[in-house]
């Protein structure tokens, strides 16, 4: 049994995530930024699988949301800091209001949520996090500055993070999807999913359910030797080693 915190949980690769991690017995902790249809039936879905589930609304980047997350918790054995948006706009075009906001989510929000779990990990000594990246945040992309900067910092981050934390038996690491199937993207129309699916060499967008495989791999025991990695689930688009 393992309790376990997926932020951004109602959609997409969070929702994935977080069904992917479940088992009998489990604990759960879901935010999203409303109480939404999706969000209700994946609580429904867990609680299925014989999951207790927690929930905490809002907005990653405020500590309000974080305070209400992590409020009682005396265990955590992994988070997954999966909260994120995406929007396109050229740099000469792009408002202060969409880079901050770009970056308080990610950033912010990866950091505020990771320092909590930090307070437990440590005190227990064992616990994975599992933070959120992107190609992007490897290779950049046009008219996604914003966007490409916010998960190139979470790279960045990600890697300091485990340095810091090792000696205290937590584990830190990311994974960066490539191109993904979910609603946030289908909203960006096909001529930019057939695009993107031509960008990789295996020229197609990946799903939901294969990135959370990755993280249900990083989040467990058979990853125990793996900490400040980047686990590129990308089509080939990357290519590390």
């Amino acid at each position: 049994m393992k309790s376990y915190l997926v932020t951004g949980a109602a959609n997409g690769i969070g929702r994935a995530i977080a069904l992917a991690l479940a088992e009998p017995g489990d604990s759960a902790i879901l935010n999203d930024l409303t109480f939404s249809h999706e969000l209700e039936s994946l609580v429904q879905e867990l609680e299925q699988k014989g999951v207790s589930v927690q929930i905490a609304l809002g907005d990653v980047s405020a500590q309000a949301t974080v305070q209400q997350a992590f409020s009682g918790v005396q265990r955590l054995d992994v988070l997954v800091n999966n909260a994120g948006i995406l929007n396109e706009a050229p740099i000469t075009q792009m408002s202060f209001e969409q880079w901050d906001k770009m970056l308080r989510v990610h950033l912010y929000g990866t950091f505020l949520f990771s320092q909590q779990a930090a307070r437990l990990m440590t005190r227990q000594g064992s616990g994975a996090i599992v933070n959120i990246a992107s190609d992007l945040g490897q290779l950049g992309c046009a008219n996604l500055c914003h966007y490409s900067a916010a998960k190139g910092g979470i790279i960045a981050f990600t890697k300091a993070l485990a340095r810091e934390l090792a000696p205290q038996g937590v584990r830190v690491n990311a994974v960066a999807p490539g191109g993904t199937l979910t609603p946030m993207v289908e909203r960006l129309g096909p001529a930019y999913i057939k695009e993107e699916a031509a960008r990789y060499p295996l020229q197609r967008l990946g799903s939901a359910q294969e990135i959370a495989n990755s993280v249900v791999f990083l989040a467990s025991n058979n990853a125990s030797f793996t900490t400040g990695q980047v686990l590129g689930v990308n089509g080939g688009g990357v290519m590390n080693g």
